[in-house]
């Protein structure tokens, strides 16, 4: 993360990166699902109510809340999936458009915070979509 564009995260599309996981060996199971198809959405800055400012990642869930990737990897497995993969770039586009112009926050009340990082496919193909998106 390049802290030197450090920004609070926003609900803007253009702040926003959004993340093909075609290659992800459970894709097909994503249903409709386009050609780059499924993708995650993420954004690198700080919760803006953050008073230290912390770097972090966020993904952005369906009900249109940001969720630090610290909390997201661990949920259950299934509400990762249900809640974090959309099938198609239209789908994603409909709900940014769709977005408050205030941000909103899933913090750490919806897990368990001892509980460990669970390690999945998808966690997998997350950051290897986002290393060779970096790349490109």
């Amino acid at each position: 993360m390049d802290i030197s564009n450090l920004h609070p995260i926003s609900n803007s599309y253009q702040d926003s990166r959004l993340i093909s996981l075609k290659s992800w060996k459970r894709a097909n199971e994503i249903s409709p699902r386009d050609q780059g198809g499924p993708y995650m959405i993420s954004q690198e800055g700080y919760d803006p109510a953050d008073l230290m400012s912390r770097p972090d990642e966020f993904l952005l869930g369906r009900t249109g809340k940001w969720t630090s990737i610290g909390i997201f990897f661990k949920l259950p497995v299934d509400v990762r999936r249900a809640e974090y993969v959309f099938g198609t770039a239209a789908e994603v586009m409909s709900l940014l458009d769709s977005l408050p112009p205030g941000v909103q926050i899933q913090r750490g009340d919806a897990v368990d915070e001892a509980a460990e990082e669970k390690h999945d496919d998808l966690h997998a193909a997350y950051h290897q979509a986002k290393q060779q998106a970096s790349d490109n």
